[in-house]
């Protein structure tokens, strides 16, 4: 099954109807996402080890075509999983075990659109951090001929706003099915999963389509995924690997002294003409080479101010943050403020 929705989309990937809310309740809801999130998910203890190849396509921001690569992944458990990257520009090998993640040395942070791509393909339903203060909400919305069930997580945002799909993390289903068709992140970054597979029960993206700014950046189409016998040793660290520092968390305050540029949240027309104002709140995961890898809207008044700080933020670059002299990846807060001049 095909189907396009760049047409329904406006400035920021926001949809231009919205579909009726379900009156259902928010325990419900997050019952029916972790199910889904079994449904759709490959990396579960429950399954027989996998060997994965997905082949990808690389567009620039004008969606004109700039590199090819492959992906290719042995999986046998959390701690053992084995993915090699392979294109033009970013070549490495990462396996992850029970002491740590270990990474081809000298070799930066997996870049973040084939981060995408891999979780897309192996994991594309939220984690449990994901769900930690927000309220799910279940939508009806078509795309196109196609209706979907759409379950955005949601905080609360004041003054009883209602929240433009794609704003939020959200999830797109097939009609009262656990099959997950689509997705959107960042508020302008739309996920098409353009054909299903079915693999040891699990559904699969075999085709995969990324937007931003409804441009496409990203197509991508396995190869092979199919059951695969591993030892022990495949998932051993050899020589020309080196074991990646953990997350670090670090207070906004200190963040703030390591930015090195970025666009400036633009003040949308139509929060100037409502007098909107006030504070957006994310939570930002930066890579050890300064660029934002995870951007989650926490708390917004507006939600053309969170747009607008999304947009802006995401594009953000930092001074890599230095552990013991190695670049780590962050975690942290970070906060932009809307007030009007009068």
């Amino acid at each position: 099954m095909t189907f396009s929705i760049g047409k329904y989309l406006v400035a920021g990937a926001l949809l231009v109807s919205f579909g009726r809310l379900y009156a259902e309740d928010s325990a419900a809801i997050s019952a029916r996402l972790q199910s889904a999130d079994v449904a759709n998910t490959l990396d579960d203890a429950t399954l027989r080890p996998w060997h994965l190849r997905v082949s990808f396509q690389l567009f620039d921001d004008k969606g004109k075509p700039t590199e090819q690569g492959t992906l290719e992944e042995w999986w046998a458990g959390h701690d053992k999983d084995k993915r090699i990257f392979t294109s033009p520009s970013y070549t490495a090998t990462e396996i992850q075990t029970k002491d740590g993640l270990y990474r081809s040395t000298g070799v930066g942070a997996v870049p973040e659109m084939l981060e995408i791509l891999r979780r897309q393909v192996v994991h594309p339903m939220p984690g449990k951090d994901d769900e930690v203060d927000v309220k799910p909400e279940l939508r009806e919305q078509n795309f196109g001929k196609v209706r979907l069930d759409c379950i955005v997580l949601s905080p609360s945002i004041k003054d009883g706003v209602s929240a433009p799909l794609g704003l939020f993390p959200t999830y797109c289903l097939d009609r009262d099915k656990d099959t997950l068709r689509a997705s959107f992140d960042f508020g302008s970054l739309v996920i098409l999963r353009n054909s299903l597979g079915v693999f040891q029960s699990r559904n699969v993206a075999t085709a995969i389509t990324v937007k931003m700014n409804d441009v496409t950046v990203l197509n991508s189409h396995i190869e092979k995924l199919e059951t695969a016998s591993t030892t022990d040793a495949d998932f051993v660290p050899t020589t020309g690997l080196e074991k990646i520092p953990n997350v670090v968390q670090l207070s906004a305050g200190a963040v703030k002294r390591y930015k090195l540029g970025g666009p400036p949240p633009h003040y949308p027309a139509g929060a100037i003409a409502r007098h909107a104002n006030g504070t957006v709140v994310m939570r930002a995961l930066i890579n050890s080479e300064g660029h934002i890898a995870k951007l989650t809207l926490v708390s917004a008044r507006d939600p053309q101010l969170g747009m607008a700080a999304l947009e802006a933020v995401h594009q953000w670059t930092y001074k890599p943050y230095l552990l013991n002299g190695e670049p780590v990846a962050v975690d942290t807060m970070i906060t932009v403020n809307f007030a009007m001049s009068y």
